[in-house]
């Protein structure tokens, strides 16, 4: 058994590779694009970011201490929170849309060239790995906890008729009048 681990892991890796380059190509093509949002498109994420990270312990045979466990995932978290910020939750035409902007591509890059650079010259210990992979998972979790927020903020304007819109679905700013546009974040009523 403990033969085939290493070789499990190769196979595991080589189709992580294969889904991370298909990522990659379809986010810098697609990131500026409005994307129809759901409840699912934001639930998915998470449950994947949650079986890879069960899946790698698994294999790893590395249990993180407690502190590494919280402080990674609360760094994890932060950086979706703020990731989150470079996307517009928006309704079209009845339904909830989003588009991200540059910002969107920059801090994932940032994240993702922290982490190569950290594993390069750690060279991979199991503890880094898991420190990697715990904060790559709370960053989903943040960033989609936050698009629910927004979806969900979003989703209830949506029946509610123009005149008592008295916030705006975007950013929560007081609106004053019928404005057409939030004064705030410029999001169109």
């Amino acid at each position: 058994m403990a033969a085939v681990i290493p070789i499990i892991m190769k196979i595991v890796s080589i189709v992580f590779l294969i889904i991370f380059i298909l990522s990659v190509t379809l986010l810098v093509f697609t990131f500026r694009k409005p994307k129809k949002v759901s409840l699912l498109s934001l639930i998915l994420p998470v449950l994947i970011s949650l079986i890879t990270f069960t899946v790698f312990s698994f294999f790893i045979h590395y249990r993180p201490s407690i502190l590494l466990l919280v402080g990674m995932g609360f760094a994890g978290l932060a950086i979706g929170i703020i990731w989150s910020q470079s996307t517009l939750v928006y309704a079209e035409s009845g339904t909830v849309m989003s588009r991200n902007s540059i910002w969107y591509l920059v801090v994932w890059g940032g994240v993702f060239a922290l982490t190569q650079l950290i594993s390069i010259v750690t060279k991979k210990p199991p503890s880094i790995v898991m420190a990697l992979l715990i904060m790559s998972t709370g960053s989903v979790i943040g960033m989609n906890g936050q698009m629910m927020r927004k979806y969900f903020s979003v989703k209830s304007s949506l029946g509610a008729p123009e005149a008592s819109l008295q916030s705006c679905p975007n950013c929560g700013a007081k609106i004053e009048g019928k404005n057409a546009f939030c004064n705030k974040c410029g999001n169109k009523l």
